[in-house]
């Protein structure tokens, strides 16, 4: 799929399911969303989550940095590639760069602290070229100052727990969210 189709997809779904263990593949299975973040697995499992979220007509991402065995090198990439999978996500920009370079969708996630690690992101997004921002944690504010200041597609994840935090994540400009609560997927 390309760029433009999976971005309509990610907009048509809001509610991105976060995966975060196995027991999580049964409930995204009875979950309406269409979209998957994959935040866990193993090298030798990798393949096989991705392959499983596939035929439950997923678009699925896989956080690298989330995947035991895996390092932030170009190789990751190339294994990927290999694989069903729609895009990757990870805060690493020279590897996003690569996987973008290799015609993979990118997500770049950054972990907002400060007002030091926000202003960062232009630098940052600029060695990416990153398809999407997500911002973690979803601080409505932030988003809404991200969202003011880049003309990149932003995800919200990270303590987005309820319904009034999504709505004002969505109000302040986020085109989707990304939970781990399955009683958020529901919504």
């Amino acid at each position: 799929m390309n760029k433009k189709g999976i971005l309509q997809l990610i907009e048509e779904n809001p509610i991105i399911l976060g995966i975060n263990k196995e027991s999580d593949l049964k409930l995204a299975a009875k979950a309406e969303s269409q979209v998957v973040f994959t935040l866990f697995g193993t090298i030798s499992n990798i393949g096989d989550t991705i392959h499983h979220l596939k035929k439950m007509k997923q678009l699925v991402f896989v956080n690298i940095d989330m995947v035991d065995g895996f390092s932030p090198r170009n190789s990751v990439v190339d294994f990927l590639k290999t694989m069903e999978l729609d895009g990757i996500i990870s805060s690493k920009p020279t590897i996003l760069r690569y996987a973008k370079e290799q015609g993979i969708f990118t997500i770049h996630r950054f972990f907002i602290l400060d007002s030091s690690s926000w202003r960062s992101i232009d630098r940052q997004l600029e060695i990416s070229q990153a398809d999407i921002i997500n911002i973690a944690p979803g601080w409505t504010k932030v988003i809404q100052w991200t969202h003011e200041r880049f003309s990149t597609p932003i995800i919200s994840s990270g303590l987005v727990c309820d319904k009034e935090i999504v709505i004002e994540n969505l109000n302040a400009g986020a085109i989707a969210i990304c939970t781990t609560n399955p009683d958020v997927w529901e919504m």
